[in-house]
């Protein structure tokens, strides 16, 4: 509750507060165990999944943006490399504000897909409105085809992610990832910019990644359990990774602190070297995410070095790369060139769902279930 300044905010809070609050009923860690599932069933539904996709692109287009805020943002971060190596067609992740700034260029020979996995992100419904305007074709995502941002786009895709009732999403951006990866990958089959025995590899190893998910999960909980009285005393945490998990060090920054409503922060690996080190105390945290890769031995050398300054490192990796040490989390990851980054995301969402718990901190219930009616960030 906001103190009363004056009449007008003193009316302005009641009038917010008569609103209906949503409640949420599910629970994410509940979710983010169903990702395998709903993750499968995406890709035996893709022919149809990707036909209003495909339907949208001709020769015509020569540049495609992707928007989204959030978790919609991050999860095209580490889909975009595959669906550019794909469809041949150069694809930018940019926010609904640059959009709607005129910072890019978008005009008739752009697509403009715009992610809402709920179909209520007003800035992501003004965006496609915006680039529609100046003669782009625009295409949404979501998981609700009955909500105006649906019903606003000619061209639209169903994620299917199933129910996630709750505040913090972790299903529904595994599924974001898998939907944008399979609709290009369909493209590219029927444009031949891939062969039939290419695309066929594509989806078998895509599904080796998926099968590994719920595995993952278990690992995670598995070795946080036995580092739950370390991590409930954080009150700051570095998450540092490095190519596709790109995106996923982002989202995985924003859960853990959506959960566990402490400072936490994320960098690339490189960007880390420029400076970020200066600020590494004993009391700080660092989850290491070190796919296999040209940034593997890199990071094993700046969590060394870091050992001087802070105890508290955590290095999330693949058993076959031979790293183990009495904080590690080495997993039998499928480690695929395309598709890891599906892989990498669950241990920082098994991460920030323990960590709220052990801090006393509900994860499902938002710290103001008002915020986006305040802010006009969403259409409830």
């Amino acid at each position: 509750m906001y103190r009363q300044i004056d009449k007008k905010v003193y009316i302005y809070i009641v009038e917010v507060e008569s609103v209906n609050m949503k409640t949420f009923k599910g629970n994410m860690h509940d979710y983010i165990y169903e990702a395998r599932k709903f993750a499968t069933r995406i890709i035996e539904n893709r022919k149809e999944i990707t036909k209003s996709y495909i339907e949208a692109f001709d020769e015509n287009v020569k540049t495609v943006f992707i928007t989204g805020a959030g978790t919609s943002n991050f999860s095209p971060q580490s889909a975009r490399i595959l669906m550019e190596k794909v469809s041949r067609i150069p694809t930018y992740v940019v926010l609904p504000t640059a959009i709607t700034a005129d910072e890019y260029l978008i005009d008739e020979s752009c697509i403009v897909i715009g992610i809402s996995a709920t179909g209520t992100s007003s800035n992501t419904i003004q965006a496609l409105e915006h680039a529609k305007s100046k003669g782009a074709k625009a295409i949404a995502f979501t998981n609700d085809l009955e909500s105006p941002f649906a019903e606003k786009n000619t061209y639209k895709v169903f994620i299917d992610h199933g129910e996630e009732d709750c505040s913090p999403k972790s299903k529904s951006y595994i599924c974001e990832m898998v939907t944008l990866c399979l609709c290009a990958l369909e493209l590219a089959h029927q444009k031949k910019t891939i062969s039939e025995e290419e695309y066929n590899d594509y989806i078998s190893r895509m599904q080796k990644s998926v099968d590994n998910l719920e595995n993952i999960a278990k690992k995670s909980d598995e070795w946080y359990s036995v580092h739950s009285d370390e991590f409930k005393q954080c009150e700051r945490m570095l998450v540092v990774g490095y190519g596709a998990n790109k995106g996923n060090i982002q989202e995985g920054a924003l859960k853990i602190l959506e959960c566990g409503r402490f400072q936490t922060s994320f960098y690339e690996l490189e960007e880390f070297m420029h400076g970020i080190y200066h600020s590494i105390k004993e009391d700080c945290y660092l989850l290491f995410i070190a796919n296999h890769g040209d940034g593997f031995e890199r990071t094993l050398r700046l969590r060394n070095y870091l050992s001087e300054y802070t105890s508290h490192q955590f290095v999330v990796c693949n058993e076959k790369d031979g790293f183990h040490d009495e904080r590690s989390l080495d997993i039998d990851f499928v480690d695929d060139k395309d598709f890891y980054f599906l892989e990498y995301i669950v241990p920082m969402q098994i991460v920030a769902y323990r960590i709220a718990i052990d801090k006393g901190i509900n994860p499902n219930k938002p710290s103001d279930p008002y915020f986006h009616q305040k802010m006009n960030s969403k259409f409830i």
